[in-house]
């Protein structure tokens, strides 16, 4: 898929759905825990991902999409996302995405490093993993590698361990490109209360949950600042920020993560003054 990043990002990201679209395989496994619905679609464009919620109070589709307007937001290549509603295969809105292959073998990061005998990667410490990782990557992958990174500091997102990284891979088993941005669901808050969103708000720095090369995202921070990680990103204003959140979420929780996030980017020096 190509690369989607401009300035009209919340009119013009919508991931066209054909009426033709039928479910072709209700996937039985979502995520790592098996608690999120997933189907794979196919129209006559080709296949489409579909994601829904966990539970009826959680925010999961609404995340990857905003994640999605956000990353375009601040310079982070990313796989386009929207919500549509289809009756015939779930009775609550869910998020889209297309096949993102360029017709190449795409697998998660984690299995490739295996399938290249690393299997020592689960002992070692986070700044050890990170190298280990960025030895098989190319210059841009390492970019677009520590640019995820970054931006899942920004959004909280607590899940970024390497099955949500995936990687294209030509017929020779040599590996061709990182995949951008995907798979941010879990971002935003998505299936936390507001009480735990505004602890976050209120707390001097980042401290939820990272994965996967250190704990919590301040840690991992640090981390990514040991190695060189410095104008990766581009600034956004505060009002693109809030623009991008309300057009996923509303109320109370809209302007406590317009707060969260802005919070972030403002450590990073990534507002616009």
């Amino acid at each position: 898929m190509a690369q989607v990043i401009h300035d009209n990002y919340y009119f013009e990201d919508n991931v066209n759905v054909g009426i033709d679209a039928v479910v072709i395989n209700k996937l039985s496994a979502g995520g790592s825990a098996g608690d999120l619905p997933k189907w794979m679609l196919r129209d006559s464009s080709g296949f489409i991902w579909a994601k829904g919620r966990s539970k009826d109070d959680s925010f999961e589709p609404e995340a990857e999409v905003c994640a999605y307007r956000l990353a375009c937001l601040f310079g982070v290549p990313a796989i386009p996302y929207s919500m549509i509603s289809k009756a015939e295969f779930s009775d609550k809105p869910v998020c889209v995405s297309r096949d993102y292959s360029q017709g190449l073998i795409t697998m998660s990061l984690i299995k490739y490093l295996l399938s290249l005998g690393m299997e020592e990667i689960s002992v070692l410490d986070g700044l050890e993993k990170l190298r280990l990782v960025e030895s098989v990557l190319s210059e841009q992958a390492k970019m677009l590698h520590r640019s995820i990174l970054l931006f899942d500091y920004i959004v909280g997102n607590d899940d970024r361990h390497l099955r949500n990284f995936d990687v294209r891979v030509n017929k020779d088993s040599s590996l061709h490109s990182l995949v951008e941005l995907y798979d941010t669901g879990a971002a935003l808050f998505s299936s936390q209360s507001l009480m735990l969103l505004k602890q976050a708000c209120n707390q001097r720095d980042n401290y939820v949950k990272a994965k996967p090369y250190a704990n919590p995202q301040l840690s991992q921070l640090e981390l990514l600042r040991s190695v060189g990680c410095y104008g990766l990103l581009r600034a956004a204003s505060k009002v693109e920020i809030y623009k991008a959140i309300n057009s996923c979420f509303s109320g109370e929780r809209a302007k406590l993560l317009g707060t969260y996030v802005i919070k972030n980017a403002e450590r990073l020096g990534l507002i616009c003054k």
